[in-house]
């Protein structure tokens, strides 16, 4: 019952650019509007909900937590950072909270490097994964890493959607997206990570999906099918601000059906904008 979409590209390949861009409205374009606006959090609180911000990374002193702490409750999650931590606390806030709206954020680490200590060992499915230098002659090595990495995220997405079905006559929505790929000593440049002054495809190209409970399609039938339809539709980050929003049914100035993956008017025809280390 997964919406898998299958073409997006993010805005950029640093997650303290990437972020602040899935956080916001702002665009390629107006970077420098990240500064005067505010996000996600701030919308959600001002449409009444419950708003958390639950992250699996260090403090970084950038827009992302600038962001991040307009939400009404910040967590920052302490090492051994395994993502399945961040399942915990949402059992807990969703255990205790009283409120009938909630928007609860989830900062992964996902698949940084070092990749081999991104996942529990019971999770070393493709060996060996060895904690190895960087260099050719270990590709496959870091290529098994980066795989059980992924699988792991796999699992985290799986036991979160799992619990959100658990929870009896409720409507609830899962919206994931990676904020940037990887190189992986893919081909004859033999480059390797992310963040690179010049990108490649293999940084660009990010994993995206959504998820719908039973209630959420018998309410919102309209916006699931519109997510169905657009599953195969060129899509970048920037959608994803205006589908969370659109997902919850909040409207404003700010925010856009064009740009909306669960709305039939999404606008398969807009350009795909990506920002460098230049802000441009």
């Amino acid at each position: 019952d997964l919406v898998v979409f299958r073409d997006v590209l993010t805005q950029s390949n640093t997650t303290h650019k990437s972020v602040p861009l899935i956080l916001s409205s702002v665009n390629t374009d107006e970077h420098e509007e990240l500064y005067r606006r505010k996000g996600l959090p701030a919308l959600f609180n001002e449409a009444g909900f419950e708003t958390w911000f639950i992250s699996n990374q260090s403090r970084q002193g950038a827009m992302i937590d600038n962001l991040a702490h307009d939400a009404q409750h910040l967590i920052y999650i302490r090492s051994p950072r395994y993502d399945m931590q961040l399942l915990d606390e949402v059992r807990k806030v969703l255990e205790r909270s009283r409120s009938q709206k909630i928007l609860l954020i989830l900062h992964c680490y996902g698949s940084h490097f070092s990749y081999h200590q991104r996942y529990p060992r019971e999770f070393a499915h493709f060996k060996p994964d060895d904690d190895v230098a960087i260099a050719a002659q270990h590709r496959q090595m870091l290529v098994n890493a980066y795989d059980n990495s992924i699988r792991y995220t796999d699992h985290f997405l799986a036991r979160t959607i799992d619990y959100l079905r658990s929870l009896d006559d409720t409507s609830s929505a899962l919206l994931y997206c990676a904020d940037h790929g990887e190189d992986l000593i893919d081909d004859r440049r033999e480059r390797f990570l992310h963040a690179s002054p010049t990108t490649t495809a293999y940084q660009l190209y990010v994993a995206s999906l959504a998820w719908f409970s039973e209630r959420y399609r018998e309410r919102f039938p309209e916006k699931v099918a519109a997510a169905e339809a657009n599953e195969t539709a060129p899509a970048t980050t920037h959608a994803l601000f205006h589908t969370m929003a659109d997902m919850a049914s909040i409207e404003g100035h700010c925010l856009s059906k064009e740009a909306s993956l669960v709305s039939p008017e999404y606008d398969r025809k807009a350009p795909r904008r990506y920002l460098n280390d230049h802000n441009e």
